[in-house]
């Protein structure tokens, strides 16, 4: 036997299936080879050693084994479901983040639809845009004067002036004798499936009664136009007009109101008679006044009388051109042949047909309205983005310190 065969049945040993035989030819060998003798010595000494150390040791519990492995797969799946939960968290922040930006846009593009849409209105010039509001409702009311005048003894030629008005009401003047003040006010509201035509028609029917466009405006929506228009017609004209509206389309609702202001318009009118008669005495004084703080008094007392005067012939001028001229109010909307009444049932096909053409339509008319709306947004989407990208670098600079 040489000595690479004697390792060979040294490992053998070592691992327990070493027979007699082997035994006896190892010992022979051991005999021979000092070498070999000296390793086995060695390898005799060190089970020995591991020997004396295994006797200090405590036995192994029978289940630890049995701990271990079930220790080792609560760890694993606890791991497995923290990787579990942090992918839903993901999914579900992704999720989350586009179902935002979903309503955004959307949402953004239905709130702002008829905002952004592009209408058209048509500038009236000051004067025939004219506003006639009511004058009861003016500054200081229409039934009092404007200024109470305090007399002192010192102004004694305003007591001269004051001294012989007649303060004239509402209530002693005969009305009966008078024209009759009535203010009437029309509404219409028509469809139309010609709307140019239709515009055309009441624009022409106004002047041709003598009135004037006072305010107009067109908007563009995304399936139909609609108009207002406001209309000044001779009051003379007004039935002839509205009888004549109705070949402008369908008339769904019609509304007339009249507003009888005699009393009012007479009462304002004596009140002017009694400022335009103190102004008259008050001018009659000037000349005969010596004292210069009498003087002082009349020029401040007539320039009040003038703003009075003014006032109330603001208000007469304004009833007179309500009085003359009825105000109109139209809204014209126009009408798809789709809102249209028919007895005519439509085929499964044309249903389907008509189904597709009009979700295609709706589907464009959208995609323009979300593209006008993310132009429109885009200064709040930068700044959104500026502040973000603020905070980022923030934080990097934080974690750095830190």
């Amino acid at each position: 036997m040489n000595c690479s065969e004697y390792s060979v049945l040294l490992e053998k040993l070592l691992e327990g299936g070493l027979t007699e035989e082997e035994e006896q030819a190892l010992r022979r060998h051991e005999g021979d080879c000092p070498a070999c003798a000296r390793q086995r010595r060695e390898l005799d000494r060190l089970q020995d050693t591991l020997s004396a150390l295994d006797s200090g040791v405590p036995p192994m519990p029978e289940d630890f084994h049995e701990g271990w492995m079930q220790k080792v797969e609560e760890e694993a799946m606890e791991k497995k479901n923290h990787t579990e939960k942090s992918v839903r968290k993901t999914v579900m922040t992704r999720a989350l983040s586009i179902a935002a930006a979903l309503v955004f846009v959307v949402g953004g593009t239905l709130l702002t639809k008829d905002a952004l849409s592009p209408s058209v209105q048509t500038a009236i010039p000051k004067e025939a845009a004219y506003d006639g509001g009511d004058y009861d409702s003016a500054p200081g009311g229409g039934y009092a004067l404007q200024r109470s005048y305090i007399q002192t003894a010192e102004n004694s030629s305003l007591d001269t002036a004051y001294a012989g008005e007649t303060v004239l009401t509402a209530d002693t003047v005969d009305l009966s004798s008078q024209e009759k003040k009535v203010i009437r006010t029309a509404s219409l509201n028509i469809t139309t499936t010609a709307f140019d035509d239709s515009l055309l028609t009441l624009r022409t029917l106004c002047e041709t009664s003598g009135g004037w466009v006072a305010y107009a405006s067109e908007s563009s929506g995304s399936s139909r136009r609609t108009a207002s228009l406001t209309l000044r017609i001779p009051s003379a004209q007004l039935d002839a007009f509205l009888e004549g509206a109705g070949g402008a389309g369908r008339v769904t609702r019609r509304e007339e109101s009249a507003d009888d202001v005699t009393e009012s318009y007479y009462d304002t009118r004596t009140r002017l008679e009694t400022q335009q008669a103190l102004m008259a005495r008050l001018q009659a004084l000037v000349t005969d006044a010596a004292d210069l703080s009498d003087l002082l008094a009349l020029e401040s007392q007539i320039a009040d009388t003038q703003y009075q005067i003014d006032s109330l012939q603001s208000r007469l001028n304004s009833t007179d051109r309500q009085v003359d001229y009825a105000t109109v109010n139209v809204s014209l909307r126009e009408e798809l042949p789709s809102d249209s009444i028919t007895d005519v049932e439509m085929t499964l096909g044309q249903r389907i047909g008509h189904a597709l053409t009009t979700g295609w339509d709706l589907f464009t008319s959208f995609l323009g309205d979300t593209a006008v709306f993310l132009v429109a947004a885009l200064p709040f989407l930068a700044l959104a983005v500026a502040a973000w990208i603020i905070i980022r670098l923030v934080r990097r600079s934080r974690r750095r310190k830190g």
